[in-house]
């Protein structure tokens, strides 16, 4: 069988642009590496912005009644300072906040939608080698540590993030020290307030809190690489995770207050290095969506909405160019690219500033703080620029 477009990474927007293709009668193939469900280091919070889509792919009651709490406070805990502000909120929809979802439960309910819609999917699997000869696209795939067949496709999409192994790659990664490290837990009988999210800004680092479930906080940080070498030097027992989370405590006076009576539910998990900025959408016929074509510091906690909705704007210009008839891709992908652009790459830069802001020496972060305190409201002022009220899926129809 030939399919008409093989995906290659079943998370938030391989598994998103597999069900939206699929319900316009493509026939598809999905290939994701890991076993669901599975918990991965993610900020884990979703966008009012998102809604709609979740609407258009039959998710919406399933996060509604998994997510945590709506999210109508944002703060700031950095030093002895600890401040709130309000979220910008959707003055489109009945429900104008965001709220948090468990990768685990987010990303099964997406191939699980996936596969009732007829999506043909190899879970655990591993794309090892892509081919293009004759218009057709030759993935080659390794299930259970051996080949195992050749996958055939009209088109191809990447989704597998930017963090992995990248296909026909030797992955020779080269350490930087100023690579960012990912980490999070889960934390139960937690002092934080059912709808506040606070932005964790310390030495080398940033991180942020928010309820996955009423009863359950997610801690998820992102610490320089020669920042984090400096802890295990002082403290060579610690485990990874554990040296980060003291050190957050240490220069976060908020931190301190709502872990006192804190316990830690499960170990800690650790990914990176993270690779913010923004890539390829589409080169030499092979799209690109979510990390893989750009990716915002998590500081701006848009991840999942970025994913999900580039993955809409990927399906919607597959679709509205005809590339499953077009043999020639180029202007879906031209456009695809133009669309991202426009309603991402403001992210980015915006990410990129507030990290680091975040990250800022003592010196740096005496002069600024003042100012934030004097003006918390630019704390909206942020989570606007970060996109968190931008409409992305239009509310009433599925048409860009």
């Amino acid at each position: 069988m030939t399919f008409d477009v093989l995906i290659i990474g079943g998370g938030p927007a391989g598994a998103t642009t597999a069900i939206l293709l699929a319900e316009a009668g493509w026939s598809v193939g999905l290939i994701e590496k890991k076993e669901f469900p599975r918990k991965k280091v993610c900020g884990e919070f979703i966008s009012a912005t998102s809604l709609p889509l979740l609407q258009i792919l039959g998710l919406e009651k399933f996060y509604f009644e998994n997510g945590g709490p709506e999210v109508t406070k944002i703060g700031l805990y950095a030093g002895d300072v600890i401040l709130t502000a309000n979220m910008p909120y959707m003055n489109s929809t009945t429900t104008p906040y965001g709220r948090a979802l468990g990768r685990e439960y987010l990303d099964t309910a997406l191939v699980s939608k996936a596969r009732l819609n007829g999506v043909t999917i190899w879970q655990p699997c591993e794309a090892m080698q892509l081919q293009h000869k004759n218009g057709l696209f030759f993935c080659t795939i390794k299930k259970e540590g051996r080949t195992s067949e050749i996958i055939r496709s009209l088109r191809v999409v990447i989704a597998n993030g930017s963090w992995g192994k990248k296909i026909d790659s030797s992955d020779a990664k080269i350490h930087k020290a100023h690579d960012l490290l990912a980490f999070k837990a889960h934390f139960n009988n937690c002092n934080l307030p059912k709808n506040l999210m606070p932005l964790l800004a310390f030495p080398g680092g940033y991180g942020g809190l928010v309820h996955t479930t009423p009863q359950q906080v997610a801690l998820s940080c992102c610490i320089r690489r020669d920042t984090l070498k400096n802890l295990r030097l002082k403290s060579p027992d610690l485990p990874a995770g554990e040296a980060v989370f003291q050190y957050i405590q240490a220069h976060c006076r908020g931190v301190r207050d709502v872990f006192d009576h804190a316990q830690n539910e499960d170990k800690w998990l650790a990914a990176g290095p993270i690779q913010p900025g923004i890539r390829s959408c589409y080169k030499n016929g092979v799209f690109f969506v979510g990390n893989i074509a750009g990716e915002a510091h998590p500081v701006v906690a848009e991840g999942i909405s970025m994913a999900m909705q580039s993955a809409w704007l990927l399906s919607q210009s597959l679709i509205q160019f005809n590339i499953k008839q077009n043999k020639n891709p180029n202007d879906a992908g031209k456009y695809y690219t133009q669309q991202w652009r426009k309603y991402f790459s403001h992210r980015i830069h915006a990410s990129i500033f507030f990290a680091h802001l975040a990250m800022l020496k003592p010196w740096g972060r005496a002069l600024l703080l003042p100012i934030i305190q004097q003006f918390p409201v630019l704390l909206s002022l942020g989570a606007k620029l970060s996109g968190k009220i931008q409409q992305v899926v239009p509310i009433d129809n599925r048409n860009i």
